[in-house]
């Protein structure tokens, strides 16, 4: 058994006597701190007046947090909102709120940990917001052309449709269970949600921001398709070293005593690099040193 089944790569499962050390914040997956975020704001925007009422009129079941939180194309110039859309649902007191940010964050729960797990934490969060970015971007496009520059974007939906798509191109098979009951292969989950995002383009008042469900799985398909890596792109204000580099991910395991010391460290760099950049980022030669203190480590136990 050597890296590839994962004699090291089950950090993330807490399973292994050695785990991310540093900081409360870089203890967590990049999906639990987004979807904290996100259940954060849903619940902050209840406190905040209804819009409606602020402007004297009755209670119209929106607040002002997530109004100012919005993204509009004829508002295009309120820059923040291009991502801060994301993390803002519809409110606790709508019709829809509650299966607008449960809808969303079970998904990122069920799907995003494996993608995650694949891509690294920084790179991950990287893809994520500009996932966000794209799907209004669509948005955007699409409403100035139907002439509707009035219309408003709030959800995750646009980051989640990416994540799903990527999750669909790396796990094809993996087994997902449907509501919970009917099992499906996951590309067949994305054909239904091909089927459903074409439904609602052509349904008649449909509230469902489609346009950035479909800019956000293009995007996901690229960035499949076209392998590509956001690794040089700095995040604003060292916010990729608070939450990735910090993390101390080290090697430690009490029956290896006699492991060399120079090949142990190797190791370390090896792991830290998987846990920002996903172990899809590995040389070849990564991948035998970590075989290499496998074997040693197998040796230490026999």
């Amino acid at each position: 058994m050597g890296f590839e089944d994962r004699d090291y790569n089950q950090y993330q499962t807490g399973r292994t006597p050695y785990r991310p050390q540093g900081s409360l914040w870089s203890r967590y997956s990049m999906v639990a701190i987004l979807i904290a975020t996100n259940v954060i704001i849903f619940f902050a925007d209840s406190f905040t007046p209804d819009i409606g009422q602020l402007a004297g009129g009755p209670r119209v079941g929106a607040h002002w947090l997530g109004n100012f939180l919005s993204a509009s194309p004829q508002q295009w110039y309120y820059v923040w909102t291009w991502l801060t859309h994301g993390f803002v649902h519809a409110a606790i007191d709508s019709q829809t709120g509650l299966m607008h940010i449960g809808g969303n964050m079970l998904t990122l729960f069920f799907l995003g940990r494996s993608v995650e797990h694949r891509l690294g934490r920084n790179e991950f969060l990287k893809f994520y917001l500009l996932a966000i970015v794209i799907g209004f971007l669509g948005f955007f496009a699409v409403n100035l052309l139907r002439g509707n520059p009035a219309a408003s974007l709030v959800g995750a939906s646009g980051a989640v449709s990416a994540v799903v798509v990527l999750f669909i191109f790396y796990f094809p098979q993996q087994k997902i269970y449907l509501w919970g009951v009917l099992e499906m292969p996951a590309w067949a989950i994305g054909v239904l949600m091909l089927a459903a995002n074409l439904y609602y383009a052509f349904a008649p008042g449909s509230q469902v921001a489609w346009e950035a469900h479909a800019a956000g799985a293009l995007f996901g398909w690229l960035y499949f398709k076209q392998g590509w890596n956001f690794s040089r792109l700095s995040l604003p204000n060292g916010i990729g070293n608070r939450i990735g580099n910090r993390s101390g991910l080290k090697i430690h395991n009490p029956q290896t005593g006699g492991a060399d010391d120079k090949l142990k460290q190797q190791a370390d760099d090896i792991l830290q690099k998987i846990n920002q950049q996903g172990e899809a980022s590995l040389t070849s030669r990564e991948r035998k040193i970590l075989q290499r203190y496998s074997a040693q480590i197998r040796r230490q136990r026999q």
